[in-house]
């Protein structure tokens, strides 16, 4: 007999609620619900522990199959597998059969900015169908694969719950329920020996060639493809690291096409790790003549790893902002995480916080 941990991550929202795991062995209930082990709640995991001697099958639910755990597609998943030669098994349930809400498609779009094609992951909020007049607002985010779904997000299997947090905020009347599409990256390496996503988001690589296809081919596909709010104040532009710094390069490189930036865990001294008083887009910004009236952004950077280096930036972002005649808490807002770090799981918990400021 081994002894096997469960560690599951729940949807954001309501994420104290009982979690169980029930399966094809006693010590499960036998596909039984209501035998089912029953996790505890240690935020921001539900943890549980069985011994079993031999492989067995099991799923993850609230209390019932009606409240069975479901993909990022609202699809009940294959049963999942485990080996008793295990120690643990971790997941994180993309939702709940019976809350999932919105449509998440993919497509293509062809750029000749970019000379090929980019996937688009195209969130759309549970009323997109059954209010056809409606329009609405558009975020768009960097990194598709980290997005929505966490058995695409390649290192951590961990996603960004963005259709969460806007299902979530949006029902507690925060923020109105919006469209949300992820822009994914190629795979490989670039011949600067960076990766194809790091070039495209990199702007002393390819980052000028990634804002172009999202000012000028990327908007156009959405707002001729949706019903979108076409106007900056209805769309936010948002990303982690360097797709903070890209985000914020739109800003100040491309104004009129966005009006709310969420940049994390900002990488502002780029691939080649500049100084704060050397880096690139700071400069950029301490030579704009002004800043777009109307805009708000918001940043933020942990404690811990590598955002733990992020400080000096920020301080000399704060700055300069102040400089310019911005307000902190009001055009803009940079928040020190306690304890947060520079990973999805981090980002996850961040993005909330991120939403809420731009929908004040």
């Amino acid at each position: 007999m081994s002894k096997i941990r469960f560690q599951i991550l729940p949807p954001i929202d309501r994420s104290d609620e009982a979690v169980f795991v029930t399966g094809s062995i006693p010590a499960l209930g036998d596909w039984q619900p209501e035998k089912s082990l029953r996790l505890s709640w240690k935020p921001p995991y539900h943890f549980g522990d069985i011994e079993a001697g031999t492989h067995f099958e099991y799923k993850i639910l609230r209390d019932s199959w009606q409240a069975e755990a479901v993909d990022a597609y609202g699809d009940v998943p294959a049963n999942f597998s485990c080996e008793a030669s295990l120690d643990s098994t971790q997941h994180t349930v993309a939702d709940w059969k019976d809350r999932y809400r919105g449509r998440l498609t993919r497509e293509e779009i062809h750029s000749r900015v970019l000379a090929g094609n980019r996937e688009l992951l195209v969130w759309l909020p549970q009323t997109y169908g059954s209010e056809s007049q409606r329009r609405f607002p558009v975020i768009v985010l960097h990194d598709g694969a980290n997005v929505f779904d966490p058995l695409t997000s390649p290192l951590t299997g961990v996603d960004w719950a963005a259709d969460e947090w806007v299902n979530l905020l949006s029902r507690h009347g925060v923020m109105p329920e919006a469209i949300v599409v992820a822009v994914c990256h190629p795979e490989g390496f670039s011949e600067e020996n960076a990766s194809l996503r790091d070039y495209d988001l990199s702007p002393q690589l390819g980052g000028a060639a990634y804002a172009q296809f999202l000012t000028a081919e990327l908007l156009a596909h959405m707002d001729a493809r949706y019903r979108t709010l076409a106007e900056p104040t209805a769309r936010v532009l948002g990303g982690s690291s360097l797709g903070g710094l890209i985000s914020f390069y739109i800003a100040i490189h491309h104004p009129g096409f966005f009006g709310n930036f969420a940049c994390l865990s900002t990488a502002f001294g780029d691939v080649s790790q500049s100084r704060p008083h050397d880096a690139d887009q700071l400069k950029a910004l301490a030579a704009a003549p002004a800043l777009t009236a109307g805009v708000r952004m918001y940043f933020d950077y942990g404690t811990r790893g590598r955002d733990a280096d992020y400080a000096p930036y920020h301080r000399e972002l704060d700055r300069l902002l102040r400089e310019k005649g911005w307000r902190d808490d009001n055009e803009f807002k940079i928040v020190c995480v306690e304890g947060g770090s520079h990973d999805e799981f981090s980002w996850r918990q961040r993005f909330g916080d991120a939403l809420r400021f731009l929908a004040r």
